[in-house]
């Protein structure tokens, strides 16, 4: 059981709040981060607070971000979520904040902040800030519970990763039970408009695979400029990949549209295999089953599917 007294006496005592996300935000990154501030401006709302960051996501449908001043941060509590480390914050401004409180389900590889709630067991930060909420006994909107449900459902695909335990369910079921409308927010995360149909279409039948239990695709810019979607985009559709019982690990390689030319980023899944360890040794990270990496050349592309293949294969 997570002692929150800290964040609780934290939030009280602070009248401007500002909440940090990390780069390239999933759904359990914005749903923490804007079901927070309403929780907080439900409850206290005499408060001030923003919710910063200059990216998002097309998956689901959000507030956009708040803007605020470097004067007004340098005096706040800063909150910052699902982010590991203090280089993957989507404003790096959270540093000059007067207190900074970290709360993710990461692997802790950079222990910033004055208060640390990290629980890598955990789901989703989600999850974990159900466990907050649940805690401090105070008003819980619907608005609120859908939020942090939809980052709980997505970061475990409606329930199917490893990571899901009998705490994950228990924190769904806790947010489900102030009005969350379960089948309505189910079509606005998963169901498909036409052109991602077409662009699911693409992947799955251009995916590679062989006899190790691999499965990865390389989307090159001219595919993405034709699709007219983003890298980040494109790797949020890699699920189209994974339910097939014969892929062990599947991978999206998406390259660069603007800067260095022949740079990649990527996303790696599987359904047992350490995959995180493979992303650390090129610059990235994330969970033992869901990783991902910026910047690699197209050599390290290639190398990264050979690895791949042998932990595939030995999974």
């Amino acid at each position: 059981m997570i002692d929150f007294s800290g964040l609780s006496d934290a939030i009280r005592s602070f009248d401007s709040i500002v909440i940090f996300r990390h780069i390239h935000p999933d759904c359990d990154a914005l749903g923490s981060q804007f079901g927070l501030k309403t929780w907080i401006l439900d409850n206290y709302p005499d408060k001030h607070v923003y919710a910063l960051g200059a990216e998002t996501t097309s998956q689901g449908i959000w507030p956009k971000s708040d803007e605020c001043t470097d004067e007004v941060i340098a005096k706040s509590l800063a909150i910052v979520l699902d982010t590991a480390a203090v280089n993957r914050c989507d404003d790096a401004r959270f540093v000059s904040a007067k207190m900074i409180v970290k709360i993710d389900h990461h692997p802790d590889v950079d222990g910033y902040g004055d208060l640390q709630y990290v629980n890598s067991e955990a789901a989703a930060a989600c999850e974990i800030l159900a466990g907050f909420l649940k805690s401090e006994g105070k008003t819980i909107s619907r608005k609120c519970a859908e939020y942090i449900y939809k980052g709980i459902l997505t970061d475990t695909l409606r329930f199917t990763t490893s990571n899901t335990t009998a705490e994950t369910l228990n924190a769904a079921a806790f947010l489900a039970s102030h009005g969350v409308n379960i089948p309505e927010v189910n079509r606005e995360l998963f169901d498909l408009d036409l052109d991602e149909f077409r662009l699911a279409t693409f992947i799955r039948t251009n995916v590679h695979y062989d006899e190790s239990g691999l499965a990865w695709l390389i989307m090159k810019k001219d595919k993405l400029e034709e699709f007219g979607i983003t890298g980040s985009e494109a790797r949020g559709h890699i699920d189209e990949i994974g339910h097939v019982r014969d892929f062990r690990i599947w991978a999206m390689f998406t390259e660069a549209l603007t800067g260095e030319a022949n740079r990649y980023e990527a996303s790696l899944r599987s359904k047992k295999a350490v995959v995180n360890e493979i992303a650390a040794e090129y610059g990235g990270g994330g969970h033992k089953n869901a990783a991902g990496i910026k910047g690699i050349s197209e050599e390290n592309v290639n190398e990264i599917i050979s690895r791949l293949k042998h932990l595939a294969s030995i999974s």
